[in-house]
């Protein structure tokens, strides 16, 4: 059985119904998923419970205490991203205490194939395996965090937890204490707070198990050393994350953007596309027009180039 957690609130369902169903469609092991969420409609929860029982799967709903997160705030990304972001530095406080390996996913993500070995890395005494974030080379962010560059950053979106080592290590509880401390430090919300404690009990993992936005952007200097390593990887990515700009937004110009639109398609919402708007349309016409023209450089790379 693989567990699987996400945090949503009623604005991300729809992307949430991508993401699993990406997921059940590619993986045939029996799937629990555990949805942290505050304020869902009985119809939302239905969508997500009849999307995996098509798939002999099963959707549990958790509606963690709002006092948990008393105090704390959003800071980066404050237009896109909620509070329940900080909900999965309490997984394992909210969670069935039978469940030892959770997979944590983010719902701006497509999975586009077997996750099972991923799943089955090796976590013995250690809280979590993770990709590292794209912005793990800024020095800035370890002297805010005050903790050293070579222990590295990983990007949350994407974690398998040692449930029981976090319980262990009372980890929600040290993410809590962290930031009523610190709270000048935390500027990457819930990701600052994780790897703040768990940077010296993670094992970090191969890109294709959290191929995030940035590393399909344009380089200063593309060279063959950097095509040899990134390019497989980024033409197959296994869990596909859209960290910056959503394919559903109407200028989204990723060159996986239609990947996520094939699951949507498999889901209530098949063939909503920000296109059929004639607003966004044009919006979209004048706002990519530069690029098609050359008078600006193309944002990402051309992968078949």
């Amino acid at each position: 059985m693989i567990h699987v957690a996400c945090n949503i609130d009623s604005n991300y369902v729809k992307h949430c119904a991508v993401t699993l169903v990406s997921l059940f469609e590619n993986n045939k092991e029996p799937v629990s998923v555990h949805i942290l969420a505050n304020g869902l409609t009985d119809e939302e929860q239905k969508i997500l419970i009849h999307l995996a029982e098509k798939y002999d799967n099963k959707v549990f709903f958790y509606a963690p205490d709002d006092n948990l997160l008393k105090g704390f705030t959003i800071r980066k990304f404050s237009k896109r991203i909620s509070m329940a972001t900080y909900y999965r530095c309490i997984l394992a406080d909210i969670l069935p205490k039978n469940i030892d390996r959770l997979l944590y996913i983010d719902c701006d993500i497509v999975i586009l194939g077997n996750i099972s070995d991923f799943w089955n890395t090796p976590l013995d005494g250690i809280g979590v395996a993770a990709v590292e974030d794209i912005g793990c080379g800024e020095k800035e962010r370890y002297e805010i965090l005050k903790y050293p560059m070579e222990d590295s950053y990983f990007n949350a979106g994407v974690l398998m937890i040692n449930l029981r080592y976090w319980r262990e290590q009372q980890v929600g509880r040290a993410c809590i204490d962290y930031f009523h401390d610190y709270p000048e430090r935390i500027l990457f919300n819930d990701q600052d707070l994780l790897n703040s404690i768990l940077h010296k009990s993670k094992v970090l993992v191969d890109l294709r198990w959290n191929v995030q936005d940035g590393f399909y952007r344009n380089p200063k200097n593309i060279t063959q050393e950097w095509k040899t390593k990134y390019e497989y990887v980024l033409k197959n990515p296994v869990i596909l994350h859209y960290t910056n700009r959503k394919p559903w937004d109407y200028d989204s110009q990723h060159p996986l953007r239609e990947e996520y639109f094939k699951y949507l398609d498999m889901t209530p919402w098949k063939g909503n596309r920000p296109s059929h708007s004639i607003f966004n349309r044009c919006k979209r016409f004048f706002k990519l027009l530069p690029f098609h023209l050359g008078i600006r450089k193309a944002k990402y790379v051309d992968l078949y180039k």
